[in-house]
């Protein structure tokens, strides 16, 4: 593999054989995964502005819902009439491993670039899962000449040369990212008002799709407070082949007003591809609270449609802020009309669940030990069983149940083998998708 770094340093001098060498070398370089494509593998990569009006951007990522990654490569893209990318510096989650990257290249085209990563070529570094990864701070110098706006957006590389998606590696295997872009701006307006979607985790059981999630809006004053607010909109969609909205409830700052007792008028539409809430504080529809902080009072409950759920997946669905429903989203005022809400997106991600099991007893006697490994190859040769939790008995969590699973046990019991994959020490569910089930065991 050492033979093949002089190729790569091509990459500053001949952007198309860069190009069409990132892929392939990428691949070579990471080391070779023993593992199958892990299906439940979810990626979240986001640029982000935090220190506006400075043409910044921060990439993140999200990775608590993955596995370790072994390297990326990720294409961003600006408008070459407003600025320019000027440098690259390593986030903490890369400045603070161990060793540097065993490759790193940043290959700069009209427009954006690509950065490539390798982090360690023989698998011993690693970055594990985590919500907050910060990978890179991007910095920009905006052109005298240009509209010194522009989006700041996760694309392929230049149409010039080959596209390159952003993609992370991770046991072998290549995993696109669900991806938030930002933009950068050189001056500073107030929002005024902000609707958020929180990022909320919800469940489906893997073996019949059926799950839900609870979202809860969350509505922002920028600067300053939202005083003499006499109502509220706002509309909210989803994918309809994936998820139904179920009922919105008030809790929070709106079930306090008047008393406790809520708005006195609200109403709502559940449609089959988002909602709406159209609140007026008081009978009059000219009282007024004023609410110095954020206001969290609306809950969205949603289910699983049934058979939209691709079952074993960990899935990443879109709720979004939107006009299209029947109102807008903007908050009434009685000094004046209404203020349209700056609107930030972001995902529901449904986790899939199985029966709670222990892994490794095979027999369903709530232990380990000897007698799960007599079971487990009666089963095999001897027409033993039945097995009733056929998860328990795949001691090494490769998907199957074969030879391999009795030798595993009895190397972790009598000759210092690894433990077993999780769940181990306590019931729990399983956290890698398979074709295995748990029809009924001694958990709870």
């Amino acid at each position: 593999m050492l033979v093949m770094l002089p190729i790569l340093n091509l990459q500053r001098e001949n952007a198309l054989l860069s190009g069409l060498l990132i892929p392939v070398l990428i691949m070579a370089l990471l080391p070779i995964g023993t593992e199958s494509a892990r299906a439940s593998d979810l990626y979240i990569l986001k640029a982000s502005t935090p220190f506006m009006p400075a043409p910044l951007v921060a990439v993140e990522l999200d990775s608590q819902f993955g596995s370790n990654i072994d390297g990326w490569s990720i294409s961003l893209c600006h408008d070459p009439s407003s600025c320019e990318y000027a440098a690259l510096s390593f986030g903490s989650s890369l400045a603070n491993l161990g060793t540097p990257p065993a490759f790193h290249d940043v290959l700069i085209f009209p427009g954006g670039f690509t950065a490539t990563c390798i982090i360690d070529n023989v698998g011993g570094d690693t970055l594990t899962p985590d919500a907050n990864h910060n990978l890179y701070m991007i910095e920009y110098d905006w052109i005298p000449s240009g509209p010194q706006y522009s989006e700041i957006q996760f694309c392929p590389a230049s149409p010039a040369s080959p596209a390159v998606e952003s993609a992370f590696f991770s046991g072998g295997q290549e995993y696109p990212p669900i991806t938030f872009d930002t933009f950068i701006f050189n001056g500073f307006v107030d929002p005024g008002l902000i609707y958020r979607i929180p990022r909320s985790v919800g469940s489906y059981d893997i073996d019949s799709g059926v799950g839900s999630v609870v979202v809860e809006p969350i509505i922002y004053p920028a600067l300053l407070s939202l005083t003499s607010v006499t109502g509220l909109s706002m509309g909210v969609a989803h994918d309809a082949s994936l998820l139904q909205i179920d009922s919105i409830a008030l809790t929070g700052d709106l079930s306090a007003i008047n008393g406790g007792n809520g708005p006195d008028l609200m109403l709502i539409d559940l449609l089959s591809n988002g909602w709406t809430v159209d609140i007026t504080f008081g009978p009059t529809g000219t009282e007024t609270v004023n609410f110095p902080f954020a206001i969290e009072g609306l809950q969205a409950n949603y289910s699983t449609v049934p058979g939209g759920v691709p079952l074993g997946s960990c899935v990443g669905s879109w709720l979004n802020f939107v006009e299209t429903l029947g109102v807008s989203n903007e908050v009434d005022f009685s000094n004046f009309c209404c203020a349209g809400a700056m609107k930030e997106d972001d995902l529901v991600v449904l986790l899939p669940t199985t029966p709670s099991f222990l892994r490794g007893d095979c027999n369903s006697d709530s232990t380990r030990n000897l007698a799960d490994a007599i079971f487990n190859l009666a089963v095999l040769f001897s027409g033993g069983g039945p097995i009733t939790c056929f998860d328990a008995c795949d001691h090494n969590d490769d998907g199957s149940i074969d030879i391999s699973d009795p030798v595993y046990l009895l190397a972790f019991l009598f000759s210092g083998g690894p433990d077993h994959p999780e769940p181990n020490l306590v019931c729990g569910s399983d956290p890698t998708g398979d074709a295995l089930d748990c029809a009924s065991n001694t958990c709870p």
